[in-house]
């Protein structure tokens, strides 16, 4: 499996090394008030964040992914068969055409009022602003149909291992450390069904106080139901 924290990483540093060429060009072949000032300062802008992102972000992702894959102490690890594989990407699929028709009502509903709104009680402009919001509604509509088959294709090629340690998941071929930089995991819970899952659940701090949940559903396989019982307690979250 492809160490995707490690991949990003050196695509940073690739990054920083053409701002320093940039910034070269700035100073040898622009004049300062030509722009070369303002190629210089972006450059450096660039140097520094790509160096930020690297460290901060992706260095610790590959590392975790290399401590996670070589971990000797594995609460589970399994590979999904093609057939249980593409249950689980149906099921998926189905889950998310729901979704997006249910928010799709919500938004297009509204946007059809303001159009209505606009058409009858404002003369200047209005029907050219309601065509406005048509067309931006017509276009909600062909993004939430063409997103759920994006995404299926895009699960399709992702790798079909799973590996839970003490220090992390990795769930096709993503790794989800359980802390990071403004970034950890709360709670592991398994719940029971046709098709027994594990729920991870994260947060991450997307501003000054304000966390925003998120998680991650790890299907398991049949026969390994019980293993998956024990992971929660195992990992001690919920405590």
């Amino acid at each position: 499996m492809e160490n995707i924290g490690k991949k990003r990483m050196v695509q940073c540093l690739i990054l920083a090394g053409l701002s320093i060429l940039l910034f070269l060009i700035g100073v040898i072949y622009i004049p300062c008030f030509d722009g070369g000032c303002a190629l210089m300062f972006f450059s450096i802008f660039l140097f520094f964040s790509a160096l930020l992102v690297a460290g901060i972000i992706f260095y610790p992702m590959a590392k975790t992914f290399d401590a996670v894959t070589r971990d000797t102490d594995m609460l589970a690890q399994w590979t999904y068969d093609p057939a249980s594989y593409i249950r689980i990407i149906d099921r998926e699929y189905e889950e998310h055409k729901e979704r997006n028709a249910a928010l799709l009502i919500i938004i297009d509903g509204m946007i059809l009022l303001f159009v209505i709104f606009f058409i009858i009680f404002v003369p200047d402009g209005g029907v050219e602003t309601a065509l406005i919001l048509l067309g931006i509604a017509i276009l909600l509509f062909v993004v939430s149909k063409i997103t759920p088959g994006y995404f299926r294709s895009r699960k399709e090629k992702m790798p079909k291992e799973v590996f839970i340690s003490r220090k992390g998941l990795i769930y096709e071929g993503s790794i989800y450390p359980y802390t990071g930089f403004m970034y950890g995991c709360t709670r592991v819970a398994y719940q029971e069904g046709n098709e027994p899952v594990l729920v991870f659940s994260f947060y991450q701090i997307t501003g000054a106080r304000i966390y925003d949940p998120f998680e991650i559903t790890v299907p398991i396989p049949k026969g390994l139901e019980e293993k998956g019982k024990q992971i929660p307690d195992m990992l001690r979250f919920n405590q």
